[in-house]
């Protein structure tokens, strides 16, 4: 789920409150462990020989006394860890001179550079342990933002599994080991699963001459901002050696290639269910604010193969807005503050700042509101009345203030919290130019609908009948909820969009669609989806639903009775009703109650229409009432019901009269 780090924040203080004494508990800080605990690392990128490994303490980074061992040619470690040690631990590869790693790609051992960086980060001791690709981009990301807890520790290690291995439990279990013989010996269980995993990830750095060791480095660079685009923040790679727009794609192909040659039916018979490749995804989510200490700056990337891009006139860019926020490159800091009254007795909530946190858009804040609604609701807080207004909004500052209450253990809390970004919010995109082409009508701009989705071709992420939740920003930007019964927030957030006539594109070029939003008479008309360079792939409309049919007076304007002439047609006469009911002949009539969705297409330049459907898509029953160039008297009608191969065609002679 894409949302802006303002919202986020905005939900964290809303979260913390919900656990009363949680700003204040200390129980969570580990406890050493009371014996001396045995465990087993086995370290992949394919079975690694002779390479030493080592236990740290993550707090301070510095080797836990005797906890070391080597993986001589089985792969595998053996490492005694002393009692007194305290997590969270490191578990880190230290290559020698004679390393060596089977490299999936190129079926041979490799030599093991003694630079590699090859660990796991682990919140407690576990009796298996793997260090691999996927425990590698995690430690990165906490080691380098440096992070401590365990709780955190978890939740970068859990959702590295999320995006690149969600069929794993655990990215810090033991992967089974792949050399020379691995056809047709990979096992049917998680180990395997993991081996796979690793091995496909390798094949797409296959053209590298050390293919394992050139993804895992490029990896994890790139999700050290949340998110694979081949870049670091803003720098591209020089030469990215995975193509990121297609990299779902490409690893679920290596996945299904590698799962087939391993000769494991199980493992084979079913892919998608098996590797959950559906779930595989290019970002993070939620580890903002435990990554918040990350500095891109401070780090050194030698380790990218080939490096960044040059950057071009970096003075040029001298007080460009970077951060896409409208602050000229400059971060704020936020600070919450209030208060919270629980049965009478009010507390002061202690401050909470958060550093480099972009202002808010003040004209975004509607669109905010909605989505901190069912963000509130996705953090298992059942909240009343809540009251979300802007204080004041200048470039020295913007203050928002949020009220609400919710229940816990019986007991309700009110809560009155107020929320500041210093400096406030500077519109670097503004200029004398007041295009209206860069705003969003009123029909759009700061309105939420919920639609439902009609197929008409194959190939679209959405199901037939689906209901998907749109929320416009009054600064352009696009919110959608595909699924707003989960009230899990919006998975998708296109920020601008591209005016053609009545027309406002969007396109969501991380997947590959084109979301069309029609504006008729001031009013949406309906989002059609197209693939980016292809057609047309369905419809997103207002469905008639608690008796209340959208568009329906583009239907009752044109009530009468038509006098008609047409092959098929027995009766000669057409007659649509004051209330939308169509009696199109005989054994062919429908009530308005009948409708599932009208369409109306007058915009249409070659063929303007009236589209009325019956059905749950165009081959249902169907009446398309075709316009005269006036768009108000109607020239002919046609009837079809295309999975009963039936279409009648009319053309009106005249109108005798009013419809009943």
């Amino acid at each position: 789920m894409n949302i802006n780090k303002p919202l986020q924040f905005l939900v964290l203080g809303l979260s913390l409150l919900s656990l009363p004494g949680c700003l204040d508990n200390d129980d969570d800080d580990p406890a050493p462990i009371e014996q001396n605990t045995q465990i087993t690392v086995t370290p992949s990128l394919g079975l690694i020989k002779n390479a030493d490994i080592q236990v740290l303490t993550l707090s301070d980074n510095q080797p836990v006394s005797g906890a070391t061992g080597s993986t001589g040619d089985s792969g595998s470690a053996t490492i005694t860890i002393p009692a007194g040690s305290t997590g969270p631990f490191i578990v880190e590869v230290m290559p020698t001179s004679e390393s060596e790693y089977f490299d999936e790609a190129k079926g041979t051992f490799l030599p093991l550079p003694t630079d590699t960086k090859l660990r796991a980060v682990l919140s407690a001791l576990q009796s298996q342990v793997g260090v691999t690709t996927l425990t590698e981009i995690a430690a990165n990301s906490i080691v380098s933002a440096n992070v401590t807890d365990a709780s955190s520790v978890n939740a970068v290690n859990e959702q590295i599994r999320k995006a690149l291995a969600p069929a794993l439990q655990s990215i810090l279990q033991a992967p089974q080991l792949i050399s020379e013989n691995a056809a047709g010996s990979v096992n049917n269980d998680q180990g395997g699963i993991y081996a796979v995993t690793l091995a496909a990830l390798a094949n797409l750095g296959s053209t590298q001459d050390n293919p394992a060791l050139a993804i895992l480095n490029s990896l994890k660079a790139d999700f050290l901002d949340n998110q694979l685009d081949g870049k670091v923040g803003d720098k591209a790679f020089q030469n990215p050696i995975y193509n990121a727009d297609s990299f779902i794609s490409d690893l679920s192909t290596q996945i299904t290639t590698y799962a087939n040659s391993f000769g494991v039916s199980d493992l084979a018979s079913d892919i998608n269910s098996t590797f959950l490749l559906n779930e595989i995804k290019k970002t993070l989510e939620g580890l903002e604010e435990i990554l918040d200490g990350l500095n891109l700056d401070d780090l050194n990337f030698d380790f990218i193969p080939d490096g960044f891009l040059p950057d071009d006139d970096d003075d040029d860019n001298d007080g460009d807005d970077q951060d896409d926020q409208g602050n000229d490159g400059s971060t704020s800091t936020l600070t919450i503050t209030g208060t919270t009254t629980t049965a009478g007795i009010t507390t002061e909530l202690p401050a909470i700042t958060v550093n480099n946190v972009p202002a808010p858009n003040p004209e975004d804040l509607n669109a905010i509101e909605q989505q901190i609604k069912t963000q509130v609701e996705s953090q298992g807080i059942t909240v009343t009345n809540l009251e979300f207004n802007l204080v004041s909004a200048s470039s020295e500052k913007v203050v928002v203030s949020v009220k609400y209450s919710f229940s816990t253990s019986g007991v309700t809390v009110t809560a009155d919290l107020t929320y500041t970004w210093s400096p406030g919010y500077t519109d670097s995109d503004s200029s004398d130019d007041d295009s209206s082409d860069d705003m969003l009508p009123d029909a759009l701009s700061s309105k939420v609908f919920t639609l439902t989705f009609k197929l008409s071709e194959s190939g679209s992420s959405y199901t037939d009948g689906q209901k998907v939740r749109f929320t416009f920003s009054s600064s352009g930007k696009l919110f959608i909820d595909v699924d707003p019964d989960a009230s899990n927030g919006d998975e998708i957030t296109i920020d601008s969009f591209d005016k053609e006539g009545d027309e406002y594109n969007y396109s969501d070029q991380a997947n590959g669609f084109r979301y069309s939003v029609a504006v008729l008479n001031d009013k949406l008309h309906e989002v059609n989806l197209f693939a980016i360079g292809g057609g047309l792939l369905g419809q997103f409309v207002e469905q008639a639903s608690d008796g209340e049919i959208p568009s329906l007076e583009a239907l009752t304007a044109l009530a009468g009775t038509y006098v008609v002439t047409g092959d098929g047609h027995s009766r000669g006469t057409v007659i649509i009703g004051q209330d939308g009911a169509v009696d199109f002949d005989s054994g062919v009539s429908y009530a308005a109650s009948d409708i599932v969705a009208i369409f109306d297409r007058k915009d249409i330049t070659e063929e303007p229409r009236v589209q009325v459907n019956y059905g749950s898509d165009d081959d249902g029953p169907s009446i398309r009432i075709f316009l005269n160039t006036d768009l108000q008297t109607v020239k002919m009608m046609r009837y079809t019901h295309n999975t009963e191969n039936i279409s009648v065609e009319v053309t009106v002679e005249s109108i005798s009269g009013g419809g009943n």
